[in-house]
């Protein structure tokens, strides 16, 4: 083989060798502070709410945990399958749902989405300058509020998944649900390896459908 040959194939093998290498896997954690605004009718539930919320992303997947006391919401979704997986855990009784595409668009507090318009208001988000955007609600009319940067590019999580990700990444946002407003704000993105087996559904979980949970009578 003539030398230039040699020398161009050597330079295509090192590109390529040194391209497969840094092909590495973005994960991270990312905690989120949580802030409410109840009806009257409702504030006597403040306190059973969670303040916080983590979320770790590997790849196409992620898993949030709301933990308050003894309780514990995780949602573990992998966005190319519209995959979700809610586990549901208490002192006593420990519950698996899994939701399907359709039963995720019903329980979304935008079954249509959002229409967005960009304002000129900017600011400054866990080291992330972020851009305001008005959301509005297409069923209910209801008016809301987002921060997103272009600065990072993180799957969605289930905090995240009905916001529109071509605006960048949600830093802050507002949302309302049945009189219930909900302030979700990420304080902190760290990028590190993931638990072991974050993923992953512990043994033990009772199997019930959305529509069991949404039946399940409400204790006071």
């Amino acid at each position: 083989m003539p030398v230039k040959k040699v020398v161009l194939y050597f330079i295509l093998l090192t590109s390529l060798l040194y391209s497969c290498s840094h092909k590495k896997v973005i994960e991270g954690s990312i905690t989120y502070e949580l802030e409410y605004k109840l009806p009257d009718s409702l504030k006597r539930f403040a306190i059973y709410l969670p303040k916080t919320a983590k979320v770790y992303f590997k790849g196409d997947s992620a898993v949030s945990v709301q933990q308050m006391n003894d309780e514990s919401t995780t949602i573990i979704t992998h966005k190319p399958t519209n995959f979700m997986r809610v586990l549901l855990a208490s002192r006593d009784k420990k519950f698996v749902i899994d939701y399907s595409k359709t039963d995720q668009d019903e329980e979304s507090p935008a079954k249509l989405g959002y229409s967005y318009v960009a304002s000129v208001d900017t600011q400054t988000i866990a080291h992330h300058k972020a851009l305001k955007y008005v959301l509005t609600n297409k069923v209910t009319g209801e008016t809301d509020e987002a921060w997103f940067t272009k600065e990072i590019h993180l799957v969605p999580n289930s905090l995240t998944m009905t916001l529109d990700t071509a605006k960048g990444f949600p830093l802050s946002f507002t949302t309302s649900t049945n009189g219930l407003f909900t302030k979700t704000t990420v304080k902190e993105i760290k990028f590190e390896p993931v638990p072991p087996g974050i993923f992953s559904t512990p043994a033990g979980y009772e199997k019930m459908t959305p529509k069991q949970l949404r039946e399940m009578p409400v204790e006071n």
